[in-house]
């Protein structure tokens, strides 16, 4: 996945935006969540980054 690619399309939040809240402290949903305003809209997209922060936070 690249790191321009949208993950939120309501708030227009990419995974570049996830990996720098998760940089910087983040290491929850919630937090991410909270921190970039994602899933906030339709929350459509909750699953998505979810899966998405699982597999970051893993590497770690």
């Amino acid at each position: 996945m690249d790191k321009n690619t949208i993950l939120c399309y309501c708030k227009n939040i990419s995974l570049e935006d996830i990996f720098r809240v998760i940089d910087n402290g983040a290491s929850t949903t919630i937090e991410i969540l909270d921190a970039t305003g994602a899933g906030t809209s339709c929350g459509r997209c909750i699953d998505r980054i979810e899966d998405v922060i699982e597999s970051i936070i893993e590497k770690k």
